[in-house]
């Protein structure tokens, strides 16, 4: 994991919108600058780069730094989020920063509206006010593997900190007139094993679009493109909010939504959107626990080598091959007792994972298109 500190012998310079001054010590995660300062040293910039171990804490005091991973999706953002708001609510420590928010910034500031965040880098100095430096996926071993066996990440948090779990809620825009009869569709993940196959769009599009006015949100994704491009009932509008914001105005705008896991189905939660949330890889009791609204499709699925929902996040690469555990004839137990796991996430992602579009994988293809519509007959009439 990238943990580093560095500093400038001499000038100044400007990273996204962060101003770097020279002469002072600084600590980051991200992956990009650290490649900027590498390439800015093969120019002569004089940067002074050091590779930090992260250590872990014997005790915790009452100035807490959470150093949050290098790279991690909305939906992970949000667990966070509601497990920090949790801590901060329980009053346990006098100052809670939070650092390497990265892209997420906009959520922890102003949909948590928690205060002391470092998005990018955090300075010797603002370090110097903590006496806790908390790294979350180093202390809290249940978040070790979350990749390839996920559970409730802002239960394991709270967990960890003896603090109970507090629901996090905001307030619903007025829904638009039009978006009374709407049916919402969030199908794409970051991840193929867990977003929706093109028939069952289309099925439900077949189904609905006489009654209720059918809406797809996208975002600029590869399978998004395909998505649109091969859809062939046009019977719908279809959304590509810009940003972070466009994307949880439509979110609290929405009258029944049709979800996955993703970071969308987190959102709404948080708004108690009524829907139904497709199971696919990872489980509905743990995506759920904090939601009445939104009711699940469960994923029966099994296998010589998993049962649905297996836990995976994302497919990975295994022995030359990418896949998830039934395609490549493992189990997680054998994932788990792999001493270099990072091998695992070494892959061509734009390359290798093409063919799951067509071809998805079994859990994927074995989901019961009949009581998905059954079962959106049934909750909307709540709405």
């Amino acid at each position: 994991m990238a943990f580093f500190s560095f500093s400038l012998i001499r000038d100044s310079f400007k990273y996204l919108s962060t101003n770097i001054e020279p002469n002072k010590k600084y600590y980051s995660k991200d992956i990009a600058l650290q490649k900027e300062l590498n390439n800015k040293n093969k120019r002569n910039f004089f940067v002074e780069l050091t590779y930090e171990s992260r250590t872990n804490i014997t005790n915790l005091g009452k100035k807490l730094l959470i150093c949050l991973p290098p790279k991690f999706g909305v939906g992970d953002a949000i667990e966070y989020g509601i497990a920090i708001n949790s801590i901060i609510q329980c009053k346990k420590f006098y100052k809670i920063g939070i650092a390497f928010t990265s892209n997420h910034y906009y959520l922890f500031k102003e949909f948590f509206s928690f205060k002391d965040i470092y998005p990018i880098i955090i300075s010797q100095d603002e370090l110097n006010i903590y006496d806790t430096v908390f790294h979350i996926t180093l202390e809290i071993k249940a978040l070790k593997y979350q990749k390839y066996n996920r559970s409730n990440i802002a239960q394991e948090i709270c967990d960890y900190f003896k603090v109970p779990l507090i629901d996090f809620k905001k307030q619903t825009g007025r829904v638009k007139k039009d978006n009374t009869k709407t049916i919402s569709i969030f199908p794409i993940s970051t991840s193929l094993v867990r977003s929706l196959p093109l028939y069952i769009v289309e099925a439900i599009i077949e189904s609905f679009s006489s009654e209720y006015k059918i809406k797809i949100i996208f975002d600029n994704s590869d399978y998004s493109k395909y998505f649109f491009a091969n859809i062939k009932n046009k019977n719908f509008t279809s959304v590509e909010p810009k940003n972070i914001e466009s994307l949880i105005l439509e979110i609290s705008n929405t009258n029944f939504g049709i979800f996955i896991d993703s970071g969308p189905l987190h959102i709404a939660k948080c708004f108690n959107i009524h829907g139904v949330f497709v199971e696919t890889s990872v489980a509905s009791k743990i995506l759920l626990s904090n939601s009445k609204n939104i009711i699940p499709v469960n994923n029966k699925y099994k296998s010589n080598y998993c049962n649905g929902p297996c836990g995976l996040v994302d497919i990975f690469s295994y022995e030359n091959n990418v896949g998830c555990y039934e395609t490549h004839k493992i189990c997680f137990k054998d994932i788990s007792s792999l001493k270099n796991k990072k091998k695992l996430q070494r892959w061509n992602k734009k390359e290798n994972n093409s063919h799951l579009i067509t071809n998805p994988v079994g859990c994927i293809k074995q989901i019961d298109v009949k009581n998905i519509i059954e079962l959106i007959k049934h909750k909307i009439k709540e709405c």
